[in-house]
């Protein structure tokens, strides 16, 4: 039996191919940022004063589809003080809600469209559960003046975004991050952090695996303050020579400026550790970016004779990475494991620094 087509440009978000997610923030590199450079090197996320973790018990409302969802949950007047709690990270088919579903072939679509002919990317209306989350928090003091980003690490499948009854923004894509700079929503005191998540969207249809089809915020979610000058992402490329002996480190780095009207100049400091053995350090300068703008630096470095990583020796060295003021004061501190390797194909044979690997 045929399908009629249906509009491309749906009405909602988690139905309209050409909507992936709004005011979500550019992704990057995952990193645990620091005050300075001796936590970092430490490198214990619990400890960073630069994040605060929103893991733990938040008010949840469960509902069979988006017509029965309580529609204005976001606002800080709406009672839920009878809902019940759940906790984040979590599917909610494993706290009682719903049904997991597990199928491995194309057409798993059938199974959550009750045996129907599935139609993408449009998802039936009378079966797409909605959960709705809602919990407090309190912005730290010493954040004053940063801005403020939450890291949703991991939500299933479509989501939409509350601060303070704020509309912030929304995202799909399950298995990737979704960061949204929330500075401008919060307030002194307490605040109030609400999402609406959709068990299924027009992205459901591509996430087509042999995997269990599960609900809700199931990764970390992750409050993190920084300097309104910071670096946006990184990214870091090892290569060994012709004799897999001395090797090249390539480091660059969008660093983007929040302010509303200053445009400052910083610099970034690089140190390769081993251990507590400094091996090379360096420093590229950043010139002076314009208010609500971004600017790429990046830089090479020699790197005599690494320990090299292969997979019965995955050898890592940490790289430190510093951004400084115009005064030389440190901004943040980055840390990042570094491996040196290079990875060939050669007349058809795969070789890992010059070695032949079976596979």
């Amino acid at each position: 039996m045929a399908t009629t087509p249906l509009p491309l440009h749906a009405a909602n978000d988690w139905e309209n191919p050409e909507v992936f997610a709004v005011n979500r923030e550019a992704p990057h590199a995952a990193m645990t940022v620091y005050a300075d450079p001796a936590k970092a090197l430490a490198d214990k996320p619990a400890s960073t004063s630069r994040q605060l973790s929103l893991n733990g018990p938040w008010k949840f409302h469960w509902c069979n589809k988006p017509a029965d969802r309580p529609k204005e949950f976001f606002k800080p007047d709406y009672d839920v003080s009878q809902w019940k709690t759940i906790d984040v990270p979590s599917n909610w088919q494993m706290k009682g809600y719903g049904r997991p579903i597990y199928v491995n072939n194309m057409d798993h679509g059938r199974s959550w469209w009750g045996g129907k002919i599935p139609n993408p990317p449009h998802v039936d209306h009378s079966y797409n559960p909605v959960g709705s989350y809602r919990r407090e928090f309190t912005v730290p003091a010493s954040w004053d003046g940063k801005s403020i980003f939450v890291n949703f690490s991991g939500v299933q499948s479509a989501f939409y975004l509350w601060v303070n009854g704020k509309k912030v923004g929304y995202a799909q894509g399950s298995m990737t991050p979704s960061e949204f700079n929330i500075t401008q929503y919060l307030k002194p005191g307490k605040n109030m952090i609400a999402a609406e998540v959709y068990r299924w969207c027009d992205g459901s249809f591509l996430e087509d695996q042999d995997m269990w089809r599960l609900s809700g915020i199931h990764r970390d979610v992750t409050l993190v303050a920084r300097p309104k000058l910071h670096i946006r992402d990184f990214t870091v490329r090892t290569d060994l020579d012709a004799t897999y002996t001395d090797a090249t480190l390539f480091f660059s780095a969008p660093v983007k400026n929040l302010s509303q009207s200053e445009a400052t100049a910083s610099s970034i400091r690089l140190t390769l550790m081993d251990g507590n053995d400094k091996v090379w350090s360096g420093s590229l300068k950043v010139p002076a970016i314009q208010a609500q703008s971004e600017t790429t630096v990046s830089t090479t470095a020699a790197i005599k004779n690494p320990h090299k990583w292969t997979a019965e020796t995955p050898y890592l060295y940490t790289l430190l990475i510093e951004h400084l003021d115009s005064k030389g004061k440190v901004l943040e501190a980055i840390p990042q494991k570094v491996g040196f390797r290079k990875v060939e194909i050669k007349d058809g044979i795969f070789m890992v620094n010059g070695v032949h690997v079976k596979m």
